[in-house]
């Protein structure tokens, strides 16, 4: 016999605890993320490489610390790299509806904003107050004064001529009207020139004509110099407007000329320049002639004019540009939260916009440096995903409107100029999540060459504990938690390890190791502890699992009651305590459940009842046909086996899954056969091989505490404990109190490699091992196996001999 019986110290892990601190007082917290070597050496070099394509994916599960390792390692590397440069979008005066993207050294954006600032209040108050001066309205009047003596005399030509022949020419609101005057130099009545001889109305009609003539000719001399005032005052306009204007068009011209906004400049000038009557109008002498609601029209104009001198500063990095390349975590990667949009006002009854109206998304911000971003979330906006890869693959990302999202109301729709992309896109998920995409989308894997996984957990050594318990220092300072004792630190440990479920492991879950020091220092601050002890970790965990265990409790309740059968004590032939592991949210218990096998004549063999009514998953369905090959080849050599085995989990009304009690299931199967009693104490996990080998499962740990649990309900006797395979002594990772019920011999488990191992303990009957005749010895358990075969195999044959009645 191969099994043994575990020692209390097996239950739990054995670790090197005297290597952790007497507090945490005397260690410095955590600095870098240990035992993700792999994964960090992946994202740094996905980091250096600058090659197209080459973006990150970081996968592992929950609170492993992926994202703090990428934050760490972002912070040594953002430095390296050069600032981003700020980026803004002007108006564009060729094309009002494309405006113009520009990219300005990182912290000059700020300055131009500035510069332009003072442009537009120049504009607004300086210009109308260099029109309202005297200066301006003696340098006016001197323009004007040679054209209106060229335009008196050219007039007083015009009344010479028309004098000499005997006409005057009066001005009206219609033009010169020329009227023909008599000898006392009065206009003659239209009834006298009637009245006059055909001969003398000849003549006046003819000089008439003359006036007409030198009146034409003094028409048009008067709209040149009509028009040469307004050049000469248009000039004039112009020079003042340079002078208040002009040095600073040139000092910004100067200051940014070199990134290419020189021209923007020049057409800002000449738009001042054509604009002009705009800003005359808020001169005082304008203002006192306008009623309030024109001024307030024409400032409402004069506004949206200045705005296109101003800068939409679309993304900058301040008047003192960080050190190193933009480092950008968006949680919440919705389509506009990271390609940005264009917002809209409603005036008049349309929606309108303007370049100042563009706002930046996180790509954007992130562009020259990183971008950060969750996979899961980023995948639930389609339209946020595709647009990703679009920008990663042209290598530019545009800002677009809500053309073509169907509003009710008319829209004017921009389409702002590209900015080009260098960003280097980290994406952060679940390993099922990445697995996933890069099987179904065929652009992932050329966008995202670089994969760095996370394990779920790591090695126990003396680097990892040391990281764990600067890990729970961190937590305190981050926190401000009380500090943890040498004691808490090793439940902390303890606690790690159970997670993972292996006794040589620690998961990486720091999340989780972080909740945990959070709930122990809740329930020392309870009893006013200025440190957190190894009862307060346990209460912890103790507290969380009771917060879960609802459901678990009310089945043991029912155990205890009767209501589902499960017995502890005695012996029952063909009945075996299994072992089922159940999850309710995060929450896994154990449970057993009481398998049952009747048996009789027949040929089908094993007949499992969840498989005949197709409650039976494939892989429990597998483990039954294992167990048909088992009972084959171990005595069914000789002669065909003649039996009905009727195999079922009772008062189980779901679905049974995988092959973890099939070990179970055979020694119900043999001891049914057999007629031996099977211990009730006992319960049993563990999956066989067609050769009787016991097999690893999962949940051990759960399926001892979840039997112990019913035990303890129940009443302990001291005899009780599980059977689990002999491979999985390094998953188990007990609570202290079945590790404390086993040091005072109430509660025993045993690690079994055979099925031969598992029945001796069951039975108390030596299972039995073929002889080189091929029998099994006399008092083993498989000699009464075989002989119940026989006897069973000869009932067959008797019965098969039986003439059948007549008719039947």
């Amino acid at each position: 016999m191969t099994a043994r019986l575990l020692r209390p110290d097996e239950f739990r892990a054995r670790l090197p605890l005297q290597e952790l601190p007497a507090s945490t007082r005397d260690i410095p917290p955590l600095e870098r993320v240990t035992g993700q070597q792999r994964a960090l050496e992946a994202i740094s070099f996905g980091l250096d490489i600058a090659a197209e394509g080459y973006n990150i994916t970081v996968s592992g599960p929950s609170s492993s610390g992926r994202d703090t390792a990428v934050r760490l390692v972002l912070a040594e590397h953002a430095p390296s790299r050069p600032p981003a440069p700020d980026w803004c979008y002007l108006y564009n005066f060729a094309d009002p509806y494309r405006p113009r993207a520009s990219s300005l050294p990182s912290g000059l954006g700020d300055d131009l904003q500035r510069d332009l600032g003072r442009l537009v209040d120049a504009c607004r108050t300086e210009i109308p107050r260099a029109f309202d001066g005297e200066s301006y309205q003696e340098r006016s009047a001197s323009v004007l004064e040679p054209i209106g003596r060229a335009r008196d005399k050219a007039l007083e030509e015009m009344q010479r001529i028309a004098s000499q022949q005997g006409f005057a020419v009066n001005i009206t609101p219609m033009g010169f009207v020329a009227v023909p005057v008599g000898q006392d130099g009065r206009p003659l009545a239209p009834e006298v020139l009637s009245s006059l001889p055909a001969e003398l109305r000849d003549s006046i009609e003819a000089r008439g004509n003359v006036v007409q003539e030198a009146v034409a000719g003094t028409v048009r001399e008067l709209r040149k110099f009509d028009s040469q005032a307004r050049d000469a005052i248009a000039a004039l306009d112009k020079e003042v407007t340079r002078f208040v204007v002009g040095h600073i068009l040139d000092e910004l011209r100067q200051a940014y000329g070199q990134y290419g906004l020189a021209d923007h400049f020049d057409a800002v000038e000449n738009d001042i320049l054509v604009n002009l009557d705009q800003y005359k109008r808020f001169t005082q002498l304008m203002l006192q002639q306008l009623p309030p609601h024109l001024v307030a029209q024409a400032a409402e104009e004069r506004d949206l004019l200045l705005r296109r001198y101003t800068v939409n500063l679309f993304v900058t990095h301040g008047d003192k540009p960080p050190d190193g390349a933009p480092v950008v975590e968006e949680r919440n990667p919705t389509y506009f939260n990271l390609f940005g949009r264009i917002d809209y006002q409603a005036r008049y009854g349309s929606l309108t916009t303007d370049f100042t109206q563009v706002r930046p998304g996180a790509v954007h911000m992130a562009n020259g440096g990183y971008l950060v971003l969750q996979l899961e979330e980023l995948l639930t906006d389609a339209r946020a995903w595709l647009m990703l890869k679009r920008a990663l693959k042209s290598r530019e990302v545009r800002v677009e409107g809500v053309g073509d999202l169907m509003l009710p109301m008319p829209t004017i729709n921009l389409v702002p100029g590209a900015i080009p992309l260098d960003v280097k896109v980290i994406l952060i998920g679940q390993p099922s999540t990445v697995a996933l995409l890069e099987m179904l989308d065929p652009d992932f894997p050329e966008l995202f060459k670089i994969r760095a996984e996370f394990e779920p957990d790591t090695q126990v050594d003396t680097a990892t504990l040391a990281s764990y318990a600067a890990f729970v220092r961190r937590t305190t300072d981050t926190c401000s938690l009380r500090p943890f004792s040498g004691a808490a630190l090793a439940e902390v440990v303890h606690y790690g390890n159970r997670l993972v479920g292996r006794q040589d492991r620690l998961t990486t879950r720091y999340g989780a190791i972080a909740d945990l020091c959070q709930e122990a220092n809740e329930v020392a601050a309870a009893r006013s502890a200025a440190e957190v002890d190894a009862a307060d970790v346990l209460a912890a965990i103790a507290g969380k699992r009771r917060r879960s265990s609802l459901i678990p409790d009310r089945l043991r309740r029912m155990i205890a009651e009767g209501t589902l059968h499960v017995e502890t004590s005695g012996a029952v032939a063909g009945q075996v305590n299994g072992l089922a592991v159940y999850q309710v949210g995060s929450h896994a218990f154990g449970t057993p459940v009481r398998i049952s096998c009747r048996t009789g004549l027949g040929r089908r063999g094993v007949v499992a009842i969840e498989r005949e009514v197709e409650r039976s998953g494939a892989i429990h369905s597998k483990g039954v046909l294992v167990l048909g090959g088992y009972l084959t080849g171990t005595f069914g050599r000789r002669r065909p086996l003649t039996f009905t085995a009727s195999l079922t989990f009772e008062q189980s009304y779901d679905e049974v899954e995988g092959d973890s009690a099939s070990s179970a299931e055979l020694y119900a199967i043999l001891t049914a056969i057999a007629g031996a009693p099977i211990r009730q104490d006992v319960a049993v996990t563990g999956s066989v091989d067609q050769f009787g080998r016991i097999q690893a499962v999962g949940g051990v740990t759960e399926k001892v505490e979840g039997f112990y649990d019913v035990c303890l309900e129940i009443g302990l006797t001291g005899t009780q404990g599980v059977i689990i395979p002999d491979s999985n002594t390094v998953n188990l990772t007990l609570r202290p109190d079945i590790v404390q019920a086993a040091e005072a011999g109430r509660f025993h488990i045993w690690a079994v490699s055979t099925v031969e191992d598992g029945l001796e303990i069951l039975t108390g009957i030596p299972a039995g091992y073929i002889q080189s005749d091929g029998s099994y010895p006399e008092a083993t358990l498989f000699r009464r196996v075989v002989d119940s075969l026989e006897e069973l195999h000869h009932l067959a044959a008797q019965a098969a001999d039986e003439p059948h009645p007549a008719g039947g």
